[in-house]
């Protein structure tokens, strides 16, 4: 049997309604700040995402390597994801390309628009805001699987590394080595604006974050007894030293997405995650899971159906119609959660995994 991490399930739950709020409330008010440049403070502290594709590695590893059958095992985990993510996918189809389609003609042109389009909001944007972070899920677990199995945890660390850099390089903080004008021969041309997209959100957060948490996982016991101090350390040196750079000798832009300090605060907090003991949240673990999933993949169609039945524009929001806003798409999720739960349990089954029962003998813990 695996182990039950109780932090993983806190840290599942706490990111969701991190993410929940800051598509409600946050990301809108942080347009609204007078000085550009304290944005800069939300990047070294943005480790949520990164530590989401941490645990994502390390479950995925502890799983494979106590699998009978790694690949099969895979497969499945690669699949069960596949499953959540599709309908999503058809949705976008009927919401955007169809009516485009119909309304635009079968032509060739516009037949190659909405192909473009589709194939943006399914391996870059993702068919709904927060669900851009599935498909490098998807490529980062496949690619280090068949790295470590192929060439060793070595190769795949050089690479994450090197992703990781040119990343950097591209949409974080050492963008300036590549100096002004190659920074704007950069910028604005469509193509390469997606390819600075993939790179970031493929090689700069899936593959070295997905990476970090198998490391962690093939060493558990000695990052688990290591001592914190040297850590906290560590990520506050690198933080403060990297912000005091950005703020005194660049220029805000959008095109800043990914620092190096993001690292060791990551590393920072899937040590805590490892450390958290509760008996009682492993005794709710299955429903917490599930509103988990629940609020990360469905808060934004709650959000918009909202607007649509309350005939809100987001964009004029009251401080009371506000609060309204967020209350009632919270009160959604946990009602949606309730009955999905009350379903599966009177059925015996689990909503989240939709292809039967898994043969091994694994925790119910996963991504």
């Amino acid at each position: 049997m695996r182990r039950y991490y109780p932090g993983i399930t806190i840290f599942k739950l706490v990111g969701c309604l991190l993410v929940l709020f800051s598509h409600l409330m946050f990301n809108r008010y942080m347009g609204t700040i007078a000085n550009p440049q304290l944005r800069f403070l939300a990047l070294p502290l943005g480790a949520i995402v990164p530590c989401f594709y941490a645990v994502a590695g390390f479950l995925a590893y502890k799983g494979w390597t106590n699998a009978s059958d790694s690949r099969t095992y895979m497969r499945r985990n690669i699949l069960r994801i596949l499953y959540m993510y599709i309908p999503f996918c058809l949705l976008f189809m009927g919401q955007y390309i169809i009516p485009e389609l119909i309304h635009g003609g079968l032509n060739m042109g516009n037949l190659i628009l909405q192909a473009k389009i589709l194939s943006a909001a399914v391996v870059l944007n993702g068919p709904s805001v927060q669900l851009w972070f599935i498909p490098p899920l998807l490529f980062s677990m496949f690619v280090c699987y068949w790295l470590i199995k192929r060439s060793g945890m070595r190769a795949a660390l050089i690479l994450g590394i090197l992703g990781f850099l040119l990343s950097l390089l591209l949409t974080g903080s050492l963008r300036a080595v590549l100096g002004t004008s190659l920074n704007e021969l950069l910028s604005g041309i469509p193509m390469l604006d997606y390819f600075k997209l993939f790179i970031y959100r493929y090689l700069g957060l899936g593959f070295p974050f997905v990476l970090t948490g198998i490391v962690i996982a093939k060493y558990e016991e000695k990052f688990f007894r290591a001592r914190v101090w040297p850590m906290i350390m560590m990520a506050a040196i690198i933080s403060t030293l990297e912000l005091i750079y950005l703020l005194q000798f660049t220029a805000w832009s959008a095109e800043y997405k990914i620092t190096i300090g993001i690292i060791p605060n990551t590393v920072l907090l899937f040590y805590w995650i490892l450390h958290v003991k509760s008996q009682a949240i492993q005794k709710y673990h299955k429903f917490i899971n599930l509103f988990s999933v629940v609020t990360f993949c469905g808060h934004i169609l709650l959000m918009q159906l909202n607007l649509f039945l309350l005939n809100w524009d987001v964009a004029v929001l009251s401080g009371q119609q506000n609060v309204v806003y967020v209350m009632l798409t919270f009160m959604e999720c946990l009602l949606v959660s309730l009955l999905l739960y009350k379903w599966s349990s009177a059925f015996a089954l689990n909503p989240l995994y939709m292809y039967g029962k898994r043969k091994e003998g694994h925790s119910d813990q996963s991504i």
